[in-house]
């Protein structure tokens, strides 16, 4: 039997783990629900919203040159007239294709910016582009997010695993391999 200060331990490690980009959380959160049952799946879905929250904060506190700077070393820079346009025009090469950057899709994208970021914290693959806490730390860094935006959105969009799994549509068994009775 696993106690509570576990789960705690477990929760503050899974929250640091979780704001950090490209670490898979929802398998770190599912391995927690099964250990700990319906405790386990109200404390992680309010540990994944402490980490994605906690990743968002870093993001927005990260000084605007150094972000800049590791950006250019990846290949985002682009020369720019206006310095204060530098991380928005290397976040904008992400999207060079003018067509796309035209069509409604993106249109759709930026005018519903924060349905898209609950969309993206729940796509299958979202670790290709840094998964739950690369997303939270990348609307930091862009600064274009409002801070109880975001907030509301995280807290609706990691809400169906859990609300599933503890109202019993989703055996958490199932993934610990115990046979139904």
């Amino acid at each position: 039997r696993w106690t509570n200060g576990i789960l705690i331990g477990g929760g503050i490690l899974y929250v640091l783990l979780l704001s950090l980009p490209f670490v898979p959380g929802v398998e770190l959160g599912v391995l927690l629900m099964c250990v700990f049952g319906k405790e386990g799946i109200v404390f992680v879905y309010f540990a994944t919203v402490a980490g994605l929250s906690l990743a968002f904060l870093l993001g927005r506190l990260l000084p605007k040159d150094w972000a800049e700077s590791r950006l250019q070393k990846l290949g985002f820079s682009r020369d720019r007239d206006n310095p204060d346009d530098g991380i928005e025009g290397m976040l904008d090469t992400l999207t060079r294709n003018s067509r796309f950057r035209q069509s409604r899709f993106w249109s759709f994208l930026s005018r519903y910016r924060y349905l898209t970021i609950a969309v993206l914290f729940n796509i299958p693959g979202n670790y290709l582009i840094g998964g739950g806490g690369g997303i939270s730390l990348a609307c930091g860094i862009s600064r274009r997010i409002s801070w109880k935006w975001f907030l509301l959105t995280v807290v609706l969009a990691v809400s169906p695993v859990p609300l599933l799994a503890f109202f019993g549509v989703i055996q958490l068994e199932t993934f610990l391999g115990i046979p139904k009775e």
